[in-house]
């Protein structure tokens, strides 16, 4: 490991990732007490304004504030959206709850920046790979080590892994992306002939049990399509320079065949997962949620992180589709923005994906390496993992932390510098 992981700096960064991931946790709630001052809400903003007055103190020692401030204005939608989250505490169906969960953004998307500027991309996957080792070994311990915590406790999936987190869902998508992990540092290995890349393939087949007992289609599906993308990126990698433009055409096509293909046998797809169209439910969720309470603020939303947080509503979208127990997020992080930011909100956020797309595959195509292409494999397992489940801001700010991060990795003016690190 990095010595740089064992400093003060390494000590902020380990903090960081615990409050990016705490909502999750078997361990926390995933609504935590704004009622009162001493809550256990606002003792978590603390260790976040902790962390980050550890974050500017690091910024001054390091010179590195002028560049920090510098990468901010290129990217200021990110401060509109953040200052819509703080605003629709005002019209929001819980005032403190919509406060807490501002913050929480606020301080993870400040100190997402700092790690964007700090880190190259391999230093980020270093990051990857110790956080995930942690996570696997806590998880399949949880799981032996105390069965009722660590697996599922209810019907229909009772016994499918959830290790440290809330929900086998959630352990197998974070599983999914510390899978690929593991795979992209094995290949470099591979090709450097390094021989720590055996212990990057021991933690990719310690993930791959964990994936495996989840019993999540979500996880396997991410699975799948994460290594078709770090497969085409080596690949690209080491034919680039021989492509033709009727090459590119040519695959285009093919892929416009096989999405074509795809969608118009989902039954098919799905069965293969042992899973209908349905999605488990999902379909049913999201068609309720648009109608009847998208609808009721179609422009403003009901309050960032708000909507979830209230008994009354669990249980009347639980009544309004029919489900055994109280659906605890949209289970799917678009709608889930809308539910709480509005159309407004929504908009902004495509806006700040969009441009963290284009620049990913911009840093990965000017650098032509495989290393180039992680920030665009984070954003891509960003925005499908969102697809069948919340990740963006619902019950961990972890995954918009790191789009923060890749995002501030990519910005222009500083690309050059920090590739040359």
């Amino acid at each position: 490991m990095n010595k740089r992981f064992f400093t003060f700096e390494g000590f902020i960064l380990f903090v960081v990732i615990v409050l990016t991931n705490l909502r999750a946790l078997i361990f926390f709630t995933l609504y935590p007490e704004t009622g009162s001052a001493f809550g256990s809400a606002w003792i978590e903003i603390g260790f976040w304004i902790l962390a980050g007055v550890g974050v500017g103190y690091l910024l001054v020692r390091d010179n590195l504030m002028t560049q920090y401030f510098s990468t901010w204005r290129m990217n200021w939608v990110l401060g509109i959206f953040i200052i819509i989250a703080f605003i629709s505490a005002l019209w929001s169906l819980d005032f403190s709850v919509t406060v807490f969960r501002a913050l929480e953004l606020l301080f993870a998307t400040l100190i997402a920046s700092d790690i964007g500027i700090r880190y190259r991309s391999d230093q980020l996957m270093t990051i990857l790979f110790w956080f995930g080792a942690f996570m696997l070994i806590f998880s399949i311990a949880l799981v032996f080590g105390a069965p009722p915590t660590g697996t599922m406790p209810w019907v229909p999936f009772n016994g499918a892994w959830r290790g440290v987190y809330w929900h086998r869902n959630h352990l197998s998508s974070i599983t999914a992306l510390v899978n690929i992990v593991y795979f992209f540092r094995a290949i470099m290995a591979v090709e450097r002939r390094d021989k720590v890349g055996y212990l990057d393939g021991f933690l990719y087949i310690l993930s791959l049990v964990v994936l495996y007992f989840a019993e999540s289609a979500t996880g396997y599906i991410l699975f799948i399509l994460l290594h078709l993308f770090v497969i085409c990126a080596w690949l690209w990698d080491k034919i680039n320079d021989r492509l033709q433009t009727r090459h590119y055409y040519v695959v285009g096509g093919l892929s416009i065949i096989g999405l074509a293909l795809i969608l118009s046998n989902l039954d098919v797809v799905f069965g293969l997962f042992d899973r209908t169209t349905t999605l488990t439910g999902r379909v049913g969720l999201w068609d309720y949620l648009l109608k009847n309470v998208v609808s009721e603020r179609l422009w403003w939303g009901h309050g960032f992180g708000a909507i979830w947080a209230l008994e009354s509503v669990r249980e009347s979208v639980r009544q309004g589709i029919g489900w055994y127990s109280q659906p605890v997020i949209a289970d799917n992080g678009y709608i889930e923005i809308l539910l709480q930011m509005g159309i407004l909100g929504l908009f902004v956020f495509l806006s700040i994906l969009i441009a963290a797309v284009v620049r990913t595959f911009r840093y990965a195509l000017s650098h032509k390496t495989l290393t180039g292409f992680f920030p665009a494999l984070v954003m891509f397992y960003a925005i499908f993992a969102n697809i069948a489940f919340s990740l963006f801001a619902e019950t961990e700010i972890f995954v918009w932390f790191l789009i923060v991060a890749v995002l501030f990795m990519v910005t222009p003016p500083f690309l050059k510098k920090k590739s040359s690190a």
